[in-house]
This record gives C-alpha cells, sequence and structure tokens, in this order.
C-alpha cells in the first residue's frame, strides 16, 4: 500500500494529495486561529517582562532616596589634600575654615646604645620595668634563657602593652645592634618609660646620649697610631650626626713629636683640635673626647666618630589652628593625640597628613550639602519614572496612523499598574506637614502628559538649604518621637503613614558584666602578684582575650589594681576595641569588688571568666568566687501589642495586627523607666519608601503582579498548545483515513477501467467475427 505521502491518482488522474491537504488545511482553521492567539500571548508576556524590567530600574532608583545616610550627602572642598583630606558620614553645616597644620601627632620612639651581638647573653639578669603613659609599668624578667637583645625585644612583645620592640643595626663597625622600643599610640602622653635592675651585664640605656667608637675610614697603611674615644667623654648635643676628623698638615707625623693639627666637620660645623702628646685626652666638639696611641698619623688620614641620642622621635599631639590672623584675629587652637581629628567641625573627620608651611600657605575647607548628589538621584528617579510611564502609554494606545493599537491595549493590569504609581506621585504623603508632603514642594511636577519633570530648580534648591530634614523625609520614612531615649528604627509595609504608637517600656536594656567577692581594699590589703599568680582571660560577648599577664609587683590601692586590669584589657588585641571596663565598687567598711563590664546591651552581653589557665590572679583578685551578671534585653509593649527585645532594639512580634516589624531604639536607662507610659511616636512614610513598596508588590518574584500576570498568560499558551496538538493528533488520523478511502478509490476505478478495457475487447472481437460472417468490414 503506497505511503501518505506518496497518493498519485493513477487511476483517477487526480492530485489525490493536494486534495487531502486542502481537506486537512480546511478542517485545520481553529489551529491557526489558536496559533496566532499564542504569538500574541507570547509578546504579552515579552512586553510585561520589558515593563518589569523598567519598573526594576525606578525601584532601584527610589531605593537610592529612601537611604537616610545616602540622602544626606556632605559636599567637602579641601584646598590642599597633600595637608589634609576631610570627610563626613551625613550632611553637615554650610561654612568656609581656614586651617594651619602646626604639627603632627607622633608616636614616641628610642632606642639603646649599641650591641655587638642579638643573640648573646649581653644583658645580665633580673628585672626590667616598662610603662608608656599613664598605663602601669610591666616588669619583665630576664634570666639566662632570655638575656639577650633579641630575648628581650620578644618579651616585650609578648607583653602586649602598647610597645613595639625592633632591633636596628646601623651599620657601624663594631656595637652595631641597637633596641629600638617604638610607642604603639600618638600623643604627647604615650611616653614610654623604661627602667632595669640588671647585674651581670650591660643594660640598655634609653637615656644618656653618647658617642660610638672612632672608625679608622681612610688610614694608610704607614699610620701606627690608635685613636679611641676618651674615657671621660660625654654628648653634649642633642642630633644624631658624624664627625669627620682629617690629619692636616703633610706627610708622616709622630704623635708626641710637636704639635699634630687634625680638622674635623659634622656638614654643618668645623673646627680643629691639636695632638701635643700619646695618650692624653683632646677635648672635641660638643663633649668628645679623642686619645692617641703612640705612633704615626699620616696627613690626609681621615676618622668617623658617630654621635648617639637615645630620642629618635618625641611623641606630640597634633596642633591645628582654625581661622585667620589677619586683622588681628586670633585662631583657636585645636590639640589631638592622633592625625584623625574629629568634629573638628561638628560632623567632620580630618585626616592630618603634613604640616603647613609659608610656602603652602593655609587649607580652606568648604563645607555644606552635596545637591549634585541629590539631584542626580532625583534625576534618576523622574527619568526610571517617565520611562516606565512612556512604554505603558505606548503599549497601551492606539496609533491612528498606522491604525494599530499597542501590544497591551486595553489590558487592565497594564491599567492599574498605570494609575497606581501615578496616584502615588500625585498625592501628598499623609502624615508629614502640609507644606512639605508633596514633590510640588520641591519643584517636580507632573506634565499634561503625565510625566515628572523638575520645573522649580530654585525651589529645590531652597526647600533643600531651608529645610534639608523635611525634604528627606519626603523621601525616607521617620518617626517623630516625645521622647528622646526613643527613636525610630524602621518599619513594615502595613503600617501607614501617620500612625500614632504608644509605648511602655518595662525593662531597659543593661550591660552584661562580672562581679567579683568582696575582698579587702588594697590600700588596707595591699595585693602581691607573681609570675605564679598573675595571668587572667575573658571571654566577652563570646570572644576570648588572649591570657593577659597582669604585672608581678605589690598593689596598694584600688585605683592602682583596676588601671591595671584596664591597661592590659586595653592592649590585648582580641577584646581591646569592645570597650570592656574594669572598675573597684566599694562596699563599706574597708570591702569591694572589682567589676568588669562589657559594653553592649542585652542578653548576649557577658564578660565571663576563662578558668582554665594557669598561674591564674582569680583567687588573690576576688574573682573566683565572683558572680555572671548577663545583660537584660530591653522590654515592654508597642500601642498594647507584644514586642521582643533584642539589645536596646524593641520589635513588633510578626503576628501583631498594628504593630508587627515596627522597630525602635530604646536608650532609656532603668531610672527612666516607670509603670506609666514612657513616649509616643508617630511614623511617616517617605514617598520612596511607599513607592518601594508598591513596586515590590508588583515586580515581586512569583507573587507579584507582573508575574502573576506573566504566569497566566503563560498556563493559557500551554493550554493552546494542548488544543493545538489535540487537534493536530485528531487531523493525522483524519489525514491517514482520507489516504485510504482515496487509495480505495484508486483500486475500484482501476477494477472498472480494467472490467471496461475487456468489455471493449469481447467487444470489438464479437464485431470482427460479425463483420468477417456477412462479409462487411
Amino acid at each position: 500500500m503506497p505511503g501518505a505521502n506518496s497518493i498519485v491518482g493513477l487511476a483517477s488522474n487526480l492530485d489525490t494529495t493536494a486534495i487531502i491537504d486542502a481537506m486537512i488545511a480546511a478542517d485545520r482553521q481553529p489551529a491557526l486561529f489558536m496559533e496566532r492567539d499564542k504569538a500574541w500571548k507570547s509578546l504579552e508576556i515579552t512586553k510585561f517582562k520589558a515593563l518589569s524590567a523598567r519598573l526594576l530600574a525606578l525601584q532601584s532608583s527610589i531605593n537610592a532616596l529612601n537611604d537616610e545616610r545616602g540622602f544626606s550627602q556632605a559636599s567637602i572642598q579641601v584646598s590642599n589634600s597633600n595637608i589634609l583630606t576631610a570627610s563626613a558620614e551625613s550632611a553637615i553645616g554650610t561654612g568656609t575654615y581656614t586651617l594651619n597644620v602646626d604639627s603632627l601627632a607622633k608616636n614616641h620612639q628610642i632606642a639603646s646604645q649599641g650591641y655587638t651581638d642579638v643573640t648573646s647573653a649581653l644583658l645580665g639578669t633580673g628585672t626590667t620595668t616598662i610603662s608608656i603613659g599613664d598605663d602601669n609599668p610591666t616588669t619583665i624578667e630576664l634570666s639566662e634563657d632570655n638575656n639577650s637583645l633579641i630575648g628581650l625585644k620578644n618579651a616585650i612583645n609578648d607583653a602586649n602593652i602598647g610597645i613595639t620592640a625592633s632591633i636596628i643595626n646601623d651599620g657601624s663597625a663594631s656595637k652595631s645592634y641597637r633596641l629600638v622600643l617604638s610607642g604603639n599610640e600618638t600623643g604627647a602622653q604615650e611616653t614610654i618609660s623604661f627602667s632595669s635592675s640588671l647585674t651581670g651585664g650591660e643594660a640598655p640605656d634609653f637615656i644618656n646620649s653618647s658617642f660610638d667608637n672612632p672608625e679608622t675610614t681612610g688610614f694608610s697603611v704607614s699610620a701606627t697610631s690608635q685613636v679611641s674615644l676618651g674615657a671621660t667623654s660625654s654628648f653634649t648635643g642633642a642630633t644624631n650626626k658624624a664627625f669627620t676628623f682629617t690629619i692636616a698638615g703633610t706627610g708622616t707625623q709622630t704623635v708626641g713629636s710637636g704639635d699634630i693639627t687634625i680638622d674635623w666637620t659634622d656638614g654643618t660645623d668645623s673646627g680643629s683640635i691639636v695632638v701635643s702628646q700619646a695618650d692624653t685626652e683632646i677635648i672635641g666638639p660638643e663633649g668628645l673626647k679623642l686619645s692617641f696611641a703612640d705612633g704615626d698619623l699620616v696627613a690626609g688620614d681621615t676618622f668617623t666618630v658617630s654621635t648617639f641620642a637615645p630620642l629618635l622621635q618625641k611623641a606630640s599631639d597634633a596642633q591645628v589652628s582654625m581661622g585667620s590672623s589677619d586683622g588681628g584675629a586670633s585662631p583657636i587652637i585645636i590639640n589631638s593625640k592622633t592625625n584623625t581629628v574629629k568634629d573638628i567641625i561638628t560632623g567632620l573627620t580630618v585626616e592630618l597628613k603634613n604640616i603647613t608651611t609659608a610656602e603652602t600657605g593655609p587649607v580652606i575647607i568648604s563645607t555644606g550639602l552635596d545637591t549634585s548628589a541629590i539631584r542626580s538621584k532625583l534625576n534618576s528617579f523622574i527619568n526610571a519614572y517617565n520611562d516606565v510611564m512612556e512604554f505603558i502609554d505606548k503599549e497601551n494606545s492606539f496609533n491612528s496612523d498606522t491604525e494599530e493599537g499597542g501590544v497591551l491595549m486595553g489590558d487592565v493590569t497594564v491599567q492599574m499598574i498605570q494609575s497606581r504609581l501615578s496616584g502615588l506621585i500625585i498625592n501628598p504623603i499623609v502624615g508629614l506637614d502640609k507644606s512639605m508632603s508633596a514633590l510640588s514642594a520641591i519643584g517636580i511636577r507632573v506634565d499634561q502628559d503625565g510625566k515628572l519633570a523638575l520645573k522649580s530648580s530654585s525651589k529645590l534648591t531652597s526647600a533643600l538649604k531651608e529645610d534639608f530634614e523635611a525634604v528627606m523625609r519626603l523621601f525616607v520614612d521617620g518617626g517623630d518621637s516625645d521622647n528622646t531615649g526613643i527613636s525610630f528604627l524602621s518599619t513594615s509595609p502595613e503600617i501607614t503613614g501617620g500612625s500614632e504608637f504608644e509605648i511602655d517600656i518595662t525593662q531597659a536594656a543593661t550591660h552584661g558584666y562580672y562581679q567579683g567577692g568582696n575582698i579587702s581594699d588594697p590600700s588596707t590589703t595591699p595585693i602581691s602578684l607573681t609570675s605564679s599568680n598573675n595571668k587572667i582571660q575573658l571571654r566577652i560577648d563570646g570572644r576570648v582575650s588572649e591570657v593577659m599577664t597582669l604585672t608581678a609587683r605589690e598593689y596598694s590601692s584600688s585605683a592602682d589594681l583596676v588601671n591595671e586590669i584596664q591597661t592590659r584589657i586595653n592592649n590585648d588585641k582580641n577584646i581591646s576595641a569592645m570597650g570592656v571596663t574594669a572598675e573597684w565598687v566599694d562596699t563599706g567598711s574597708g570591702k569591694g569588688y572589682i567589676k568588669l563590664t562589657s559594653s553592649s546591651y542585652g542578653s548576649a552581653s557577658k564578660a565571663e571568666l576563662m578558668t582554665s589557665i594557669p598561674n591564674s590572679a582569680y583567687a588573690d583578685l576576688g574573682l573566683s568566687a565572683g558572680t555572671l551578671h548577663a545583660g537584660l534585653d530591653v522590654a515592654g509593649t508597642i500601642n498594647g501589642e507584644s514586642a521582643t527585645g533584642q539589645g536596646q532594639v524593641l520589635t513588633g512580634d510578626e503576628d501583631n495586627v498594628n504593630t508587627a516589624e515596627l522597630q525602635l531604639k530604646i536608650t532609656l536607662t532603668e531610672a527612666q523607666v516607670s509603670s506609666a507610659i514612657e513616649g509616643n511616636i508617630t511614623i511617616t512614610k517617605g514617598l520612596a519608601s511607599v513607592l518601594a513598596e508598591k513596586l515590590d508588590n508588583i515586580t515581586k518574584s512569583g507573587s507579584g503582579i507582573i508575574d502573576t500576570k506573566t504566569s497566566s498568560l503563560e498556563k493559557q499558551i500551554e493550554n493552546i498548545d494542548k488544543q493545538i496538538k489535540s487537534l493536530d493528533e485528531r487531523l493525522a488520523i483524519r489525514r491517514e483515513s482520507l489516504v485510504l478511502e482515496f487509495i480505495e478509490l484508486e483500486m475500484v476505478l482501476s477494477q472498472l477501467q480494467t472490467e471496461s478495457a475487456f468489455l471493449e475487447s469481447q467487444l470489438e472481437g464479437i464485431a470482427a467475427n460479425f463483420a468477417q460472417m456477412t462479409g462487411k468490414k
């Protein structure tokens, strides 16, 4: 049997394939309509996705206006950034300021005398005491195991006392290794103190200036006299330098046989000394004394003597003068222990880099609100909004010239989106002052085409200058509280602008602390700590400190004791930035206890002891018998509905009807909490916030309006595909049936044609026989 695609009317001479195709095509007309519908719906999906992309761009521009920190940007101009830089975290006042950097803050640096070796036991044994600033001194023991230069360096660094020790090689021929101590912090008060009680070696000296031994840098081989440092030499200068000595005269000169003149220079000053006899101290510059042994000196030969002053860098504060002395004015002097000066101008942080000079002149700082950044964000918002509206207008309109409508023309979803967005833009923000509750208050209006435009730039500038806070509230969520201890943090989409809430606090947030047991006041019963009982280790808010070593000595006052503990905490690399405080609490009758307090708030705020450490001081300090007091989270209700506290943050519970997810910061103290209502707060919803919430409802993946619409269209397309498939399957069966029918028709026609031919041949035979019999042709 021939296949469906190879049917030819052999018997009928009909194009049976074309006839079948025409019949099937006629029956398939409904599928063509469905395919056109499917193509249109696919085009609708494409347009909705294009609309969603524009709405997401609008949402992005809105988010840039929905952040108080990003909205209030400062404009800062510095005339010379090589001298200083300036920054601010938020908007600051407008002004112009003249600054001179008179000095920079520096850390203290001192160096010891030179040593020949870093690993040999040259320092002796005993103790050294070292401290910086007001910190209690730390005692470091030197034994035969660590009394080398490198041993002392490591011991100082391991003590974590705010001082870094290092060893330098100054390149001199002898005793070239020096121990350098550097304070980790800058400031005039951060000076290093060092003392020692060592025997059997040469103790480090960070106080006395000295001369190094002479170095014969240019002696000829015929020079036989040796030069040495006089025993009574005492450097009287304050600046490290090198004196160069040159033998004057001519030829070889014998020490003790007449006067020998030796010229010297330090690069700035110069002079001469005269050597008349051997082994006698000759007075040189700045307290230098030299002695020459018997022998010869050769004219032109040179030697050097270097000086050494232990003070490498003086600890100093930064000093800045603000203002100009022109016209008899008197600038104000500002001192800072660091080169980061905060609030030199309210809200401004200045980083000092170099001092000003007559050549550089003063630095001029101009501050104000960065209106250009705000304008840029507003323009981005306006352009993104107009892009959405132009797209909707194009796709939801009829073009009379082309007599074609937009793909989304008449779509209820598109019309609803446009209506909601335009309504939010036009309507005033609930809860704001009427004078600053709509975009028109800052010069932004909707034109006749429904597009946004900044119609009055001067109105925006004036609003930003005169009432920046009100302009910001036009876009950003806020809360007006009648109690300074209650402030707004964030709200939820369900809470509308203008909503008022009563705040009833039952528990203020508190710090966690560790309360030691009662012990005698060290002023009456001194506490002695040694290497066997001077270790403590803390865990603050879950973070563990290093094992801290308290200075081994006798403490005869409570202030001295807690200051030592505080010093170790402040210098611990793990918890120094956590604001932990150590204090003595006097309980009377010559007793008291040590209290360690975390700076954080709430149940996560804890100050604990790590008990499994050797040589702990816990027993002697009364800490073994102490008690842990975890901090308390703030507790209370918002408008009578339950709320959950975490630290100082109070959040309305998520299943609340009116206050779910409302977040407030409660900074009230326990003394400020009473049985009455603590305060009231009124929530305002900014335009950026309201638009962001609405756009999220429209564009949210999975459940947003557009996703719901496109999902519906995709299901419709899926149903159309099923209907087309079902129809095509039925038509395939119909085609096969028609093929069979036409095949059968051809077979019948072929049989009839055969029979017809047979009958025709029979008749022709009969006719021939008849003609033959009758003689007729």
